[in-house]
């Protein structure tokens, strides 16, 4: 449960991040490019979507692999 927490605590956190500061961000920025969007006013959005999921999902791989490492070590 706490993983499900730092997914979405972090996927809102660089979503809002990639909407409020408009500074090109991989992959979100290479998003429409490669599935051919056009520009539009809704680009931004989806940019900032991608952005959340990845880094979101990064940091939630993270926590949960050192909380594993810290569940072996303690032995629980």
């Amino acid at each position: 449960m706490k993983a499900a927490a730092i997914f979405v605590a972090f996927f809102l956190l660089f979503t809002c991040a990639s909407i409020a500061v408009p500074v090109p961000m991989f992959p979100g920025n290479m998003i429409p490019t490669w599935l051919r969007i056009p520009l539009s006013e809704y680009t931004p959005y989806i940019e900032a979507v991608a952005n959340g999921l990845l880094y979101g999902f990064i940091t939630w791989i993270v926590f949960f692999l050192i909380n594993r490492k810290i569940d072996i070590v303690h032995g629980l």
